[in-house]
């Protein structure tokens, strides 16, 4: 009978831990994952530390107890406390680019977990120049960003969004002579909304 305390090889492709021992090659074990198929060995640094970090991410963005995540990944308490602590320590430096006549894009993503994303995208250079995670669109939040990426030399010369009150107030406010767009795929989404597909008048004629 198996060790369920095992910890499991998990898979790069596909992140099964659905894996099996599949012999070796240049003394290095090989192992097959159930789930997708491929081959891959467990000596792969670089696999090693991707495969470390998914737990991160379900901590952060899932909000699963470390209790939770040591059950399901396999590694203890104490060692997955000590990977998320060295993360914590190397936080990613953002990188903005300084540009001109930028035509930005904002736009809010909500998860389950009532995480928003609000990204800042530069349709020019097809760079997002910035994000943030909040609990919703909020207008000093947005009003924020917007300055600070004026001030690192961000020449914005339009700005589409979906319609948010909170963005287009943002905006009259940092950027009072920046044109404005709506969305063209948000438009689309409100004519559904209003004219329904299955409509009960018959329309003009």
């Amino acid at each position: 009978m198996l060790n369920e305390n095992i910890k499991k090889k998990r898979c790069w492709a596909c992140s099964s831990l659905n894996t099996i021992k599949w012999s070796k090659r240049n003394n290095k074990q090989r192992y097959k994952c159930k789930n997708c198929g491929i081959l891959f060995t467990s000596k792969n640094k670089s696999v090693t530390i991707s495969n470390r970090f998914i737990w991160f991410e379900k901590w952060v963005i899932e909000r699963r107890t470390i209790l939770q995540l040591s059950e399901e990944s396999h590694y203890s308490e104490r060692t997955l406390k000590r990977y998320f602590k060295e993360y914590l320590s190397k936080p990613p430096t953002l990188s903005v680019y300084p540009s001109e006549k930028v035509n930005l894009l904002i736009d809010g993503t909500y998860f389950s977990n009532g995480i928003c994303l609000v990204l800042y995208r530069d349709a020019t250079i097809k760079f997002t120049q910035l994000y943030r995670f909040s609990d919703g669109e909020h207008y000093t939040e947005i009003k924020e960003d917007l300055e600070n990426l004026v001030k690192l030399g961000v020449h914005i010369e339009s700005i589409t969004s979906d319609g948010h009150k909170a963005i287009l107030k943002a905006i009259k406010t940092v950027l009072p002579e920046a044109k404005l767009q709506r969305c063209l795929v948000h438009i689309q989404r409100d004519c559904r909304i209003w004219l329904t597909k299955n409509p009960k008048s018959n329309g003009w004629i």
